[in-house]
């Protein structure tokens, strides 16, 4: 039983190979059947004008009929061939067969038989019948005959050629153990290069395999070197860009959870030991422990509500309400609301509006614009400006918020989004979690466009989202059209909307 992919694919190449070389092989036999049966007439039949030249001659000389025989013998010895000589009522009054079983043989030829050769060549004609028992063909002189066959007849008998019909109809035969041969030598080609083009498709799924059992043991670490952008070559780089995938969402597993952990040990320790000095008396005010203890017990809420969201946003169970949203009514909304900490920070907000209505969600932009702008703010020095500003591009509206804070160095600019990453650590007490950068890149992802961050000591720090203007691409279960065109301007922020920065 064949159980390997390659086995089987070796198999059914080995099946093509033998059916395609027994279908060419056939179709050349019959060709060549006819071919070689039509030259072997052909290499006879032009022995039979010369013959019969040379038997007229012999008659004009007196030759007794037992001294043309043994001529004529020894001529059909050296070409194989049956020579006998009728006379005008066609029986045969020679034979040059040892047996001599057709002598005094009256043979059924025609008087007009076809003509089986080119007539500006030495004709011949042919026939064939069987005669006591043996399968001949017979060849006689035709009368297109050139020279001295053109002149009058002057003997009254007549030269035939016999051959066994097996000589003629099987010549071919002796030319299939060479091509027999031939074939088999091509065979044994076709199976090795058959066999190396097995082993480029085989080998790869082979190493697919492996890889794929190395994953699910554990190792992650899996590559598969990428030979050629054919399907295979496609598949190997898929498998690469898998395992990148498994191993990046490992690993970001891995740090949510260290990060989960630390970030619930300082509450939890904090209402832990307060909880403990309740109830070891000490000294102090209970509402003050009480109030510390229920800060900290609502900042583990803030936190896991984050988290929920975040992972409800990226399991795509997140519902979006598209609407008309007027991107630019969003924004100044959103300034409006962040005013006053502007103000707190010593920080100007500018606008620079040029944008458009999309689809969207306007209460998820709108907290895509709140985690933004908070961010922006909480980073941007004293006395600087933190600008809003959006405008038509193809396809959609670019958001861009820029404040000229210290810049991200370039190589944590890509991890700006991931989740619990802060580039200043020490400015993340409260309530900042360093989810909410994760937040805006999951909701932008939902609507289908893209977030991305550009940092530099020269041109401070720019966050940038690109919405398109239909809004999702695909709208499954986490997006529903409402019947309403009118434009939403700043509608309230859902329960989990509180900002939670990053950088900016």
């Amino acid at each position: 039983m064949l159980r390997s992919f390659k086995s089987r694919l070796l198999a059914g190449l080995a099946v093509v190979i033998v059916l395609s070389l027994f279908l060419s092989a056939s179709a050349f036999v019959l060709l060549l059947r006819q071919q070689q049966t039509e030259s072997a007439q052909q290499r006879i039949g032009l022995l039979v004008g010369p013959l019969t030249e040379g038997a007229r001659n012999m008659e004009l000389r007196g030759w007794t009929t037992q001294t043309m025989r043994e001529v004529l013998s020894e001529i059909g010895r050296d070409y194989n061939i049956r020579i006998l000589l009728m006379d005008s009522t066609s029986r045969v009054i020679l034979d040059t067969d040892p047996r001599q079983t057709l002598l005094g043989e009256q043979l059924p030829l025609e008087k007009a038989l076809p003509v089986a050769s080119n007539p500006r060549i030495q004709a011949f004609r042919t026939q064939r019948f069987v005669a006591h028992g043996d399968d001949l063909y017979f060849f006689t002189a035709g009368e297109q005959r050139r020279g001295v066959m053109d002149a009058p007849q002057t003997t009254a008998n007549s030269l035939v050629v016999a051959v066994p019909a097996a000589d003629v109809t099987a010549a071919w035969w002796r030319l299939m153990k060479p091509l027999a041969l031939a074939g088999a030598g091509s065979g044994v080609v076709a199976v090795i290069f058959a066999s190396l083009f097995a082993s480029r498709i085989t080998n790869p799924i082979a190493q697919v395999t492996r890889a794929s059992q190395a994953m699910a043991r554990g190792d992650l670490s899996q590559r598969i070197d990428v030979d050629g952008d054919d399907e295979v070559g496609r598949l190997a780089q898929a498998f690469n860009d898998m395992s990148d995938q498994v191993s990046r969402s490992n690993r970001a597993m891995r740090d949510l959870l260290a990060n989960v952990s630390h970030e619930l040990r300082t509450p939890l320790t904090s209402i832990q030991g307060f909880s403990q000095a309740l109830m070891d008396g000490l000294s102090g005010d209970p509402k003050d422990v009480g109030a510390v203890i229920n800060e900290e017990a609502d900042r583990i809420r803030l936190l896991v509500d984050d988290l929920l969201y975040l992972s409800e946003i990226e399991s795509g169970a997140l519902r979006l309400d598209l609407d008309q949203v007027d991107v630019d009514a969003l924004i100044e909304g959103t300034v409006l609301r962040f005013r006053f900490a502007a103000e707190q920070a010593n920080v100007s907000l500018r606008t620079q509006l040029e944008g458009e209505s999309i689809r969207a969600d306007g209460r998820r932009l709108e907290q895509v614009l709140a985690n933004l702008v908070d961010n922006a703010i909480r980073f941007a020095p004293e006395g600087t400006d933190v600008t809003l500003s959006s405008k038509r591009v193809a396809r959609g509206v670019l958001i861009e918020v820029h404040n000229g804070g210290e810049p991200i160095p370039a190589d944590q600019v890509e991890r700006v989004f991931d989740r619990f990453y802060q580039v200043d650590a020490s400015r993340s007490a409260g309530r900042h979690r360093g989810l909410g950068l994760s937040i805006v890149h999951e909701l932008v992802q939902a609507h289908g466009g893209t977030a991305s961050a550009e940092s530099s000591a020269e041109a401070g720090t720019t966050m940038s989202v690109f919405l398109p203007t239909r809004g999702p691409v695909i709208e499954g279960p986490r997006a529903e059209s409402r019947p309403d065109v009118t434009p939403s301007r700043t509608p309230p922020l859902p329960p989990t909307a509180a900002p939670a920065e990053d950088h900016a």
